[in-house]
């Protein structure tokens, strides 16, 4: 027994002279204690792009406010999500599916940044972007601030963050749904001038499909800029630019298969 305690005092007395591990995270910090970084030229875009989209859409855009074919449109493309309804052009069918990916995409690349320091809580407005695109993003992240350092506890993460926007299944599966747009869509059997020709006159009469196209391009553009800034907090920041570029010229697949790709903060 007494070699059993001299023993159990020597771990003991071991373990106490031993240097506490350290985390690689902001352990002195509480997260509510990190302030905002003051606006910059990225606010004063977001907020520029979004005052221009709410300006443009209610008084410049084509078509009328209100139009009873826009209501018809959407009540078809809400009661009918698939197949294709004959009546819809392929284009414009894949641009409305594209709503289903971007907005989860968008999440997913500023949800791990969003309890750091910032003016407003995202979760609002991401869920929001669902149904209303940057209408809802944009006063967001005209308030948002980057946080780029690698240094992020994951256990600063919510539930929904931990759990689902930082899984590699969330990215596999988006990007799955963004490389079905075509074939659901039925653009790879389309005879490619007659779906442009019929898209632009689409465009040139309904506001509800010339805005929703708009709306779209600015989300892609802001996905693109996210997954930048996203892998720059997950080590890849030599890839920057690289990513961000084929994120822009690839939209909606290319941020997926970012997702998909991308090394967990641990």
């Amino acid at each position: 027994m007494r070699r059993i305690s001299a023993a159990l005092a020597l771990v003991t007395a071991t373990a106490l002279m031993a240097p506490p591990r350290i985390r690689k995270s902001i352990p002195l910090r509480a997260v509510q204690d990190i302030e905002p970084e003051p606006l910059g030229p990225t606010n004063v875009a977001a907020g520029a792009v979004f005052a221009g989209l709410v300006a443009w859409s209610f008084g410049f855009a084509p078509g009328e406010l209100g139009n009873p074919a826009d209501n018809a449109l959407i009540e078809l493309l809400v009661t009918q999500p698939v197949p294709r309804p004959e009546s819809v052009n392929e284009l414009w069918f894949a641009v409305w599916n594209c709503f289903a990916v971007v907005p989860v995409v968008i999440a997913a690349l500023t949800l791990p940044a969003a309890s750091r320091g910032q003016r407003l809580h995202a979760a609002p407005f991401l869920v929001g972007s669902g149904a209303f695109g940057f209408f809802a993003l944009g006063p967001y992240f005209a308030a948002r601030s980057a946080r780029t350092e690698s240094a992020i506890d994951p256990e600063e993460f919510g539930f929904f963050t931990k759990n689902v926007f930082e899984t590699r299944a969330l990215g596999v599966a988006t990007a799955l749904l963004a490389a079905s747009i075509p074939f659901s869509s039925d653009l790879l059997t389309a005879d490619p001038a007659t779906v442009i020709s019929g898209f632009q006159d689409l465009a040139a009469s309904s506001r509800f499909v010339a805005v929703a196209s708009a709306d779209i391009g600015i989300m892609s553009a802001l996905a693109a800029f996210l997954v930048g800034e996203d892998s720059a907090r997950r080590g890849w920041g030599e890839y920057r630019i690289p990513l961000a570029a084929a994120s822009l010229l690839l939209p909606v697949l290319g941020p997926s298969l970012y997702l998909a790709a991308r090394p967990r903060i641990e």
